[in-house]
């Protein structure tokens, strides 16, 4: 499991670089791990760029992957 330490700095993510990521992540099966989710969307942008934002970055694809997947189980379980 991936975990984000909240001790260390982590500039969120907003506007347009958090509608690039949802969009991205929507694009994938709901059902893909963390990890391999993370590592399909990781780019040379991303990994030139400060820790912050990388932890920032990190937590976006992480909660909008979980929303994804809550919905899916939840359409799956006919609770939608």
């Amino acid at each position: 499991m991936l975990r984000i330490n909240k001790d260390k700095p982590i500039e969120l993510m907003s506007y347009d670089n958090e509608w690039s990521i949802k969009n991205r992540v929507g694009r994938l099966h709901c059902m893909t791990s963390n990890l391999s989710v993370i590592r399909k969307l990781w780019n040379k942008r991303v990994h030139h760029a400060p820790k912050s934002l990388k932890r920032g970055y990190i937590k976006c694809v992480l909660e909008t992957h979980l929303e994804n997947q809550d919905l899916y189980i939840r359409v799956m379980n006919g609770l939608l």
